[in-house]
């Protein structure tokens, strides 16, 4: 009997033409399934919320500047749900890098309603 181990799926879509399939095939076909595994989506998302928190630099994963063009250069069972949650990942993540929005210099709205109503 002959028992054949199953390719990885960098093997099967990239055949070795992926940059991000070379450097991190983990996380690599983590990402090839987000369109089809929730737990894939989420810890995609998760990876965008937690990327300027958390130290990824020693972490063998494909970082957001990337994340677009993996996107694009892949095919996907679910093509509209793989764009929509790589898109939300990147956005997350710029979000994130511009910074939250400033305080006001002047009064709060609540400050300003109770100086009117009192």
């Amino acid at each position: 009997m002959t028992i054949i181990a199953p390719a990885p799926l960098r093997l099967l879509t990239c055949r070795g033409a992926c940059p991000a399939a070379a450097r991190f095939p983990e996380h690599h076909d983590r990402l090839l399934s987000v369109d089809t595994d929730i737990d894939a989506m989420l810890a995609l998302v998760e990876l965008a919320v937690t990327w300027h928190e958390l130290d990824y630099s020693e972490s063998p994963v494909v970082g957001p500047a990337e994340w677009l063009r993996f996107a694009d250069n892949h095919d996907w069972t679910y093509p509209d749900r793989a764009e929509r949650v790589f898109s939300l990942a990147v956005d997350i993540v710029g979000r994130r890098a511009v910074g939250l929005p400033p305080e006001a210099a002047g009064p709060s709205l609540a400050s300003v309603v109770d100086l009117v109503r009192g």
